[in-house]
């Protein structure tokens, strides 16, 4: 297992998790989210090639809707 911070929180995971895998994981919806690892953004194209690796930091943005 490795370990990975998610919005602030410690998850372990499997080796050679994508960020596919991790949001089935985390039981999140793929609309309207975006997604970075350690600063970067990551295309949703790209998703399901990006694998995640030990003390990686993922940012789970959630767009929201407001007036």
């Amino acid at each position: 297992m490795i370990t990975v911070q998610v919005n602030q929180k410690e998850h372990k995971i499997a080796p050679a998790t994508t960020v596919v895998n991790l949001i089935e994981q985390l039981k999140i919806q793929t609309n309207g989210i975006a997604i970075a690892i350690n600063n970067q953004v990551v295309k949703k194209t790209d998703w399901s090639a990006q694998q995640l690796q030990q003390n990686d930091v993922v940012l789970i943005i959630k767009s929201t809707q407001g007036g």
